[in-house]
């Protein structure tokens, strides 16, 4: 039986970038879940406008009849922007339902060999029998994109990871995170070019002024800061990261055009190493099994794969 795999991206004010994110998982999935706020509002409440063309054009690459669009009014008010997005993932996760992979990719994140990624959750497809005992949040590694020159992209590259697919349904605690303690992390070598700050100012201030994270930190003197950021000082600052510094240690510049250059670019000079789960990850599957049917409790171990 076939893995079924599903994805699903939160769409908002940034709708622009799920046509470029979108087109590089559509050949590899199963279902692919667009969840709009019906009231066109974001985790903070605040309006965007979404026109007629964004469905015309989803309608236009859906060749294979695998969109499916999720609209409910999402957002309120007794929540906080963090709690919103959260609450919204884990609806998105319900509609997904049990036995399928269950991916969440942001509309600017695009996987570096997204091939690799379905050839290894389809081989580790035993996972999606009992969840229950066997529950596990795989995560990949960013190269996040700071700024866009005239000559090319400031970047940070130092494998700080993300959450993008699990088994479980509605677990989510923070975003897309899952708890480590109910889910075994599988740290994977998969890479994601994260468009987040390589944007025009206006978008990097929609952006930070409406996202999740938008009251973790000082916004406008972060945003200044960010607009005094160029090629020509960018090797002057450390610890740059809004609201955790130490994760982002310095900067780097890659000369290119576009985007796409960008990536074909990276992925040339950093060839990442397999992803392989240890045959011990599958022996502790088995006894994971054992122990559900017995009775016993399952002590949930980080896996993490170098």
């Amino acid at each position: 039986m076939k893995t079924q795999i599903k994805v699903g991206f939160l769409i908002s004010y940034d709708y622009e970038l799920l046509f470029t994110s979108m087109i590089i998982v559509y050949d590899f999935v199963d279902t692919i879940y667009l969840v709009i706020d019906s009231e066109r509002k974001t985790f903070s409440g605040e309006n965007y406008n979404l026109p007629d063309s964004f469905f015309e054009r989803v309608k236009e690459m859906d060749v294979a009849d695998k969109i499916v669009f999720f609209e409910e009014p999402f957002y309120s008010p007794t929540r906080t922007a963090i709690e919103n997005e959260t609450r919204e993932r884990n609806l998105l996760s319900m509609k997904m339902g049990s036995n399928c992979w269950k991916m969440q990719i942001d509309v600017d994140e695009f996987f570096a060999d997204f091939k690799a990624v379905t050839k290894f959750l389809d081989k580790h497809s035993y996972l999606l029998s009992h969840p229950q005992c066997n529950a596990v949040n795989l995560r990949a590694n960013w190269v996040t994109l700071f700024k866009q020159t005239p000559n090319g992209f400031l970047y940070i590259d130092n494998k700080e990871h993300f959450s993008f697919a699990t088994n479980v349904i509605a677990k989510h605690y923070f975003g897309r995170d899952l708890t480590s303690i109910d889910n075994r992390e599988i740290a994977t070598n998969f890479i994601a070019v994260h468009q987040s700050w390589a944007r025009k100012p206006e978008e990097v201030y929609q952006k930070i002024t409406n996202w999740g994270h938008k009251n973790d930190f000082d916004i406008e003197n972060y945003f200044n800061f960010w607009l005094s950021v160029s090629e020509d000082n960018y090797v002057n600052f450390v610890d740059l990261h809004p609201f955790h510094p130490k994760h982002w240690k310095c900067l780097k510049f890659m000369p290119c055009g576009t985007l796409a250059e960008f990536t074909k670019k990276y992925a040339e000079q950093h060839q990442p190493l397999e992803t392989v789960l240890s045959g011990k990850y599958y022996r502790r599957y088995l006894k994971n099994n054992l122990k559900f049917y017995l009775g016993i409790p399952v002590k949930i171990q980080n896996e993490n794969i170098t």
